[in-house]
């Protein structure tokens, strides 16, 4: 939803647009009271305001005034910000059409309660938009108690929109599964994502709030708001992370899968889009969170059901499980979180291919990439942590999350602060700040009987090999 923000002092209207856009408010400002009208007489204008009382050229109630004339008035909800204070003035900005009054200094939660009066009022006087089956119609209710703004992600399975929490005021991400899936055993992984996460009390795992089915009978989850982006696509848009900025974002997610683990939950798919990086000011480098539980298995039920069925992103998964020769466990969550950490560090995948045959030939029998062979800014020490980060042999490799997070740490230690400036070469023509299609091939199916060895040919993978992704 936009919302502009009308202020002249600029301080004010930096700490609006920041806790704005965290909100996950789309922000149009204004600097002063013209500015503020000419945004606001269109038919187009926001329908929510946070408006300064005192600005140069028109005044904030005087813009109030004016917006109440135009056929579109009515439609837009009006918080009026102030340092006075006497109830005289209260009933002057009521008067002038305003639906709120907030005095300066105001503390940001207060703000938020305000605006979700305002996302209420707009919920009950806007229809919602007509669209296709099965994608939840933008601006209608989900469940009484969330307000559907607009998509914001979509994958194989599943699209994810911003919503706000009508009683709480604070904006959540909603998840709902595609239509025909419903109907399928991927039904069951919605409910293993929120009972998996609802489990696990971690600030480096996304939490869920709450699940359901919406009216047309799409099952959804309700999660924690993040405004960020994946490890993928900040290593798209900036190529190789430096050393310091993957330290931590390997520490954090170990120590999220070392919670996790603890309580017997496997969530086999760690790869760049599954983790989150949200600014924090505690933390140079942000907070990273774990997210998607949607493949997420106890160990002892993945044992006893999984047979010969892969489920991840086979870039990102171990010779063993790739070949279906052991059920989902720590191994695969440690092997998936040291090659996110090669793709940070280098900008390219270390197990890749154009197919999925050649994917696997990669991961479990060709030689081991060196991460310095890409990245020659990286050290030996890094080279040797990754080649038993990512040992053939489960016996060879880190067998925790702390100790493979240690180790790394001590790695890139090693490396002179003079050659943390990464230097990257092209790797087979990519460019590293291009998207690597592979990063994002997922599988969910039977395997051929015959697996591929550490030697010998890898044989051809059946023609019904689903690669749209387990988003």
């Amino acid at each position: 939803m936009r919302v502009l923000a009308a202020d002249d002092d600029q301080g004010i209207l930096n700490v609006l647009e920041r806790c704005l856009k965290s909100w996950g408010y789309e922000v149009i400002s204004a600097h002063d009271g013209v500015e503020a009208w000419r945004v606001l007489k269109g038919e187009d204008a926001p329908r929510i305001v946070v408006m300064d009382w005192d600005m140069p050229g028109l005044a904030g109630l005087e813009v109030c005034r004016l917006l109440r004339t135009t056929p579109h008035g009515e439609e837009v909800y009006v918080v009026m910000l102030t340092g006075r204070q006497e109830k005289a003035d209260l009933i002057e900005a009521l008067e002038a059409g305003a639906d709120d009054f907030l005095s300066k200094p105001f503390h940001p939660r207060e703000l938020q309660l305000r605006l979700a009066k305002g996302v209420t009022f707009q919920a009950s006087r806007l229809p919602p938009q007509t669209v296709a089956r099965g994608a939840p119609p933008s601006g209608s209710t989900l469940g009484g108690k969330y307000r559907l703004e607009r998509q914001i992600a979509e994958g194989g399975m599943a699209s994810v929109w911003i919503g706000v929490h009508l009683s709480l005021g604070i904006n959540v991400a909603i998840k709902f599964m595609k239509p025909g899936l419903a109907e399928t055993p991927d039904y069951a992984s919605f409910e293993r994502e929120a009972r998996a996460a609802a489990q696990l009390r971690t600030e480096h795992i996304v939490r869920v709030y709450d699940h359901g089915v919406a009216h047309d009978g799409a099952p959804y989850l309700v999660m924690e708001y993040l405004a960020g982006e994946s490890v993928g696509d900040r290593i798209d848009r900036v190529g190789p992370l430096p050393p310091a900025e993957v330290v931590s974002m390997v520490d954090q997610i170990a120590r999220a899968l070392a919670e996790a683990h603890t309580r017997g939950i496997i969530h086999r798919d760690v790869k760049p889009e599954n983790i989150l990086l949200v600014d924090d000011p505690d933390r140079p480098h942000g907070c990273a969170k774990l997210v998607d539980f949607g493949l997420a298995r106890s160990r002892q039920s993945a044992a006893t059901t999984e047979g010969g069925l892969i489920s991840g992103t086979p870039s990102y998964m171990t010779p063993e499980h790739l070949r279906a020769q052991a059920p989902p466990n720590p191994a695969l969550d440690l092997w998936g979180l040291a090659a996110t950490a090669f793709t940070a560090l280098t900008g390219t995948v270390p197990f890749d291919g154009e197919t999925l045959s050649e994917i696997m030939k990669s991961v479990c029998v060709a030689p081991l990439p060196v991460p310095s062979s890409v990245n020659s800014a990286l050290s030996p020490e890094i080279d040797a942590w990754f080649a038993r980060a990512c040992a053939r042999s489960p016996r060879d490799r880190f067998q925790t999350p702390a100790e493979l997070s240690a180790s790394f740490a001590a790695a890139c230690s090693a490396i002179p602060p003079a050659e943390h400036a990464v230097v990257v070469k092209r790797v087979r023509g990519l460019a590293p700040t291009e998207p690597d299609s592979t990063r994002g091939i997922s599988v969910d199916t039977a395997l051929a009987p015959a697996a591929p060895q550490e030697s010998g040919p890898v044989p051809k993978m059946p023609d019904h090999v689903d690669r749209t992704g387990s988003q």
